[in-house]
């Protein structure tokens, strides 16, 4: 079972987010920057004892916080993402982008495994850069072998925007997703929650999983 991101509730308070993605009995919990600071959040991360992944500017007393200032990264999140200049963090892994960011087509993407760089691979965003032309097949194929992937992030899009939509079991990416959660790297859903109900949450779930 995947982890599920607190931006799949984003914008509402960090502890209602949370009880609601921990109440689906996911593998865990992406702390994502965007929802609203509750009071003591950190304690009642700690207490509710459910594994987390920390992604880009989250922090726990504020919305988000700065993850990089004069191209160096001051945060130590799990996952980024890119910007241009930037230093190559040693901690976070960089976070592969859609047209237009950094790691978002064919050439900075293969500088990226030439260096050896740690990735967390968004395949909706490599939707979007092979539905613009961006990202051929091939760099993809080469992406998907790629031996230092630590995390993937799984949602759903039309090819134009990053709109997190709920996932289909034929969802772009997502049987590779699988492969690499079960060897062992972590597999996030993003797709946006706010209009679902109960069923329809645990139904992402269980289609992350396979399940359907």
């Amino acid at each position: 079972m995947p982890y599920l991101a607190m931006s799949c509730l984003q914008g509402r308070p960090m502890a209602a987010a949370f009880d609601a993605l921990c109440a689906l009995q996911p593998d865990g919990i992406q702390l994502t920057p965007g929802n609203l600071p509750t009071p003591s959040f950190h304690d009642h991360v700690h207490r509710c004892a459910v594994p987390t992944r920390t992604h880009h500017g989250f922090a726990f007393d504020a919305r988000r916080q700065p993850v990089w200032i004069d191209g160096r990264c001051v945060v130590s999140a799990d996952s980024v993402h890119p910007t241009p200049g930037m230093q190559l963090p040693v901690g976070p892994a960089l976070e592969t982008m859609y047209p237009g960011h950094p790691l978002g087509d064919d050439d900075a993407l293969q500088h990226a495994m030439a260096d050896g760089l740690r990735l967390a691979v968004d395949v909706s965003h490599a939707f979007i850069g092979m539905s613009q032309g961006v990202l051929t097949d091939r760099v993809w194929r080469r992406l998907m072998d790629y031996d230092r992937i630590v995390e993937v992030h799984v949602s759903a899009n039309d090819g134009r925007h990053d709109t997190h939509r709920p996932i289909e079991p034929d969802t772009f990416g997502l049987d590779w997703a699988r492969e690499r959660e079960q060897a062992g790297v972590p597999v996030v859903l993003e797709s946006y929650f706010h209009k679902l109900d109960r069923g329809e949450r645990q139904r992402q779930l269980d289609i992350c999983r396979g399940s359907l």
